[in-house]
């Protein structure tokens, strides 16, 4: 939220300088996320005379012109293609600053330079140069009877202001306003302050002018309805409509901008009701059981679900309530009447809406968040006084104000040895008390141990004794805080067996080299749509927007995401890997119904494994890097001799231990690679962790084995099989048929050629096998040769190759 240094000083008499302010904001808890300057002096900005306009020598888009200033001549090189002989312009003369930020976070500073070739002393500004509006086809055009040299200080309405830019915490509705923000700093200062002066009228349920009805009292908790009768519509007076540009927000006619203007100032969103346009002279607030369409201010025809909270008169709706009103209702140059609304609205109730219609304003970000339940009167009370003010007219000396739901203040007890525990301090009852009363939080009682406070309904977050000692360390400031002279003790649980698991599965995946990514579980559908049926996919009920709105039911869109993004910035090749939650839809479910959670971890390599260089050529990652990659990390989690795998596919090969599918290595197919906008080459495995935990459950550990004192027997062999046969479909034939003294069995060689018949592959095995208690050879090692290469005949027709 953009609040305004100067504003600020209206309620405080604050000795600190926008600077200071800044920091002393982020100390006491509202970060302050930048401080910008707004408005100009203009100084050493002056009325000049065109008196000629040449040519660049040296560049078509340029021109020279000669300019008089009133007591000298000087030649400024300009680029706007509306500038002529004999008009009066702003000239920002050598020295001055104009309001525009550079790079580094300065102002622009005129100074005398060439352009190509030609020497310009000064700047002919446009509108937005000189921070007087948007304005920037062309320089500005002065009036021609204005005398020349003349400040433009004098001719302009000028403001200077310091904009601190503050990141507003959901706990904070009391801080979304001027007076908030005032409050705190106030209370962290220990000076007093300053509220604007409002007069309350005559509260009544319901009048001539108007009848409010509240039909759905858990939505709407209170309606406050103002007339004030005989307004003139027109510009608003220079102190509003800057006060309102300097926190970036567009001036419309003066009613309109008192209510902005209150809102900021008091933080109650308020509406202005054009009074005539109130069919029956009703006010109704209801939601509908069925969908509406309505047409908002910004002039969109939004279809409305059922359950919408609405503003209605006596015929339908004129308001979406606390998110935007209607077109129809809206105030015009020739409303005389006004209807002020100052209502509390449900922050649930406002949040879905405003989620639904994708459509956050200035009113949502407060009612979302919970405004004072008790500022409706006040607010709208505030709010015809200025406007009589700006606009003229009588306001009513009724106030109609219906509250059938209300909010009382509670207590809270504060202990001093609790808070100096806590804190780390040695304050007394009094300090406490007169850091808390800066707050408005009323004393009922206090001794010299405890003291009871009333919690004002502007501070919904205070609702328990650590809220308050919070409130006394943010205010007293933490950095004034000594630090204890002896150590601090913290105990913690030991970790348990899945968060190790989790951290050795990180260990292991950047100890193979491979970076971790993070990205986020909730996806568009457009993207979920490529990894399946949307029916299998798990939707938000409440998305944060259309690109947030369904559970991902796989880590390969982060992968291919990041991919692309590292890509698309001259990256040669990724090796990456992810570890989080999927979500897929299943009749039982994990933790919900309906709901299937695991967690799994993504290992994913794509484009060049080495670039070219004077040693070596670029080469890219085949899916026998991935392949070598799974293995070894399946190993140093003591898995993989007690896993199988089996090819789906040409592209897919999976991981099973004993009937449960634990994981799958594949190639991401060309569509889904161009949907994520790269060419490159990618492999992918993704293994279920919640399954590599249930394994690992009871696998046994790895235990020390001696080296064998015995050397191994070496025995090669090749056998031809058909192309569809895999060489995983024969190394599991012949480990099941070498028995206990097989040690290991490698693939050295893979052949294919006319001279073993068109369709067959040759490949080639060694195996390695151990006694522990002597020495192999030919004659003990041939019959389980030949039990194998029996086994491999009749299983797939294999024949030994010579």
């Amino acid at each position: 939220m953009k609040v305004s240094y100067n504003w600020l000083k209206e309620f405080i008499d604050l000795p600190l300088s926008p600077e200071e302010t800044a920091e002393k904001l982020t100390l006491i808890g509202l970060e302050v996320e930048e401080v910008e300057s707004f408005g100009s002096s203009l100084e050493g900005v002056i009325v000049g005379e065109v008196l000629e306009v040449r040519a660049h020598p040296n560049a078509d888009r340029l021109q020279i012109c000669d300019v008089y200033l009133g007591n000298s001549q000087t030649q400024i090189v300009c680029g706007a293609k509306n500038v002529a002989a004999g008009q009066k312009v702003p000239v920002a003369t050598v020295g001055s600053t104009l309001p525009i930020k550079l790079d580094d976070g300065s102002f622009l500073k005129i100074k005398k330079a060439k352009l190509r070739g030609e020497v310009s002393e000064g700047m002919i500004c446009a509108e937005d140069e000189l921070g007087l509006g948007t304005d920037h086809e062309g320089i500005m055009v002065l009036d021609e009877d204005l005398k020349v040299g003349m400040p433009i200080s004098e001719i302009f309405d000028l403001y200077e202001d310091t904009i601190i830019d503050i990141a507003i915490t959901p706990n904070r509705p009391d801080a979304t306003c001027h007076l908030g923000v005032a409050r705190d700093l106030a209370a962290a200062l220990n000076i007093d302050l300053k509220k604007p002066e409002i007069s309350s009228g005559k509260t009544v349920q319901n009048s001539e002018d108007i009848t409010i009805k509240i039909e759905n009292a858990e939505k709407c908790h209170r309606y406050v309805g103002k007339m004030v009768k005989g307004v003139e519509i027109k510009e608003s007076p220079s102190w509003l409509r800057n006060k309102l540009k300097a926190i970036g927000v567009r001036p419309v006619n003066n009613v309109v901008d008192v209510t902005n203007y209150v809102m900021y100032e008091l933080g109650q969103p308020l509406h202005a009701f054009d009074y005539k346009t109130i069919r029956g002279k009703e006010i109704v607030v209801k939601d509908f059981s069925k969908e509406i369409e309505f047409e908002t201010l910004d002039h969109v025809k939004r279809k409305c679900t059922p359950g919408t909270l609405f503003i209605c008169d006596g015929e339908g709706p004129v308001a979406i309530a606390g998110v935007m009103g209607g077109v129809d209702s809206e105030v015009g140059d020739d409303t005389t009447d006004i209807l002020i609304e100052s209502a509390y609205f449900d922050p649930g109730s406002i949040r879905r809406t405003a989620k639904e219609q994708t459509l956050q304003t200035d009113a949502s970000y407060r009612f979302e968040r919970g405004i004072d339940p008790n500022l409706q009167a006040i607010a709208a009370e505030r709010a015809a006084q200025l406007i009589a003010e700006v606009a003229g007219g009588e306001i009513s000396e009724e106030t109609v104000d219906i509250h059938p739901n209300k909010t009382e203040t509670h207590q809270l007890t504060l202990r001093k040895s609790y808070t100096n525990r806590l804190l780390g301090t040695d304050f007394d009852i009094s300090t406490i008390a007169t850091i808390l009363e800066g707050l408005e939080l009323k004393e009922v009682n206090w001794d010299d141990d405890t003291i009871t406070l009333e919690i004002p309904t502007f501070r919904p977050d205070l609702e328990r004794e650590v809220d308050l000692i919070e409130e006394v360390g943010r205010l007293f400031d933490y950095n004034k805080i000594p630090a204890p002279k002896h150590g601090i003790y913290v105990s913690s649980e030991p970790i348990n067996e899945w968060e190790n698991l989790n951290q050795k599965i990180r260990n292991t995946c950047l100890q193979l080299g491979l970076r971790e990514i993070y990205s986020n579980s909730l996806i568009s559908e457009k993207e979920a749509s490529h990894f399946g049926e949307l029916d299998d996919m798990i939707s938000a009920l409440n998305p944060l927007n259309k690109d947030m709105n369904t559970l991902r039911p796989s880590l390969l869109h982060g992968f291919l995401k990041s991919a692309s993004y590292n890509f698309n910035r001259k990256r040669a090749g990724v090796r990456f890997f992810e570890l989080g939650h999927v979500f897929n839809a299943d009749k039982e479910g994990t933790y919900y119904e309906g709901i299937k959670e695991e967690v799994h971890v993504l290992l994913g390599l794509a484009g060049l494994k080495n670039q070219d260089s004077w040693s070596e050529e670029a080469e890219s990652y085949s899916i026998f890097d991935l392949k070598a990659l799974v293995h070894a990390f399946l190993s140093k989690l003591n898995l993989m001799e007690h896993l199988s795998s089996k090819a789906k596919d040409e592209t897919t090969l999976e991981y099973f231990w004993g009937e449960k599918k634990i994981g799958t290595l594949f190639l991401p197919s060309d569509d889904l690679k161009e949907a994520y906008d790269f060419e490159q080459e990618a492999f992918v495995a993704e293994i279920s962790v919640s399954a590599i935990s249930e394994a690992l459950a009871v696998i046994p550990e790895n235990t020390f084995k001696a080296v064998p004192k015995f050397p191994a027997f070496e025995f090669d062999f090749a056998v031809i099989v058909s192309q569809s046969v895999t060489a995983g479909e024969l190394m599991e034939v012949i480990e099941d048929k070498a028995g206990d003294q097989l040690e290991s069995i490698d693939i050295f060689d893979v052949f294919e050629g006319e001279s073993i018949g068109k369709g067959n592959k040759s490949l080639a095995f060694r195996l390695n096998f151990l006694d522990p208690n002597k020495t192999l050879n030919i004659k003990e090692v041939e019959p389980i040769i030949q039990r194998i290469v029996k086994s491999l005949e009749k299983d797939f027709s294999a024949k030994l190759r010579g």
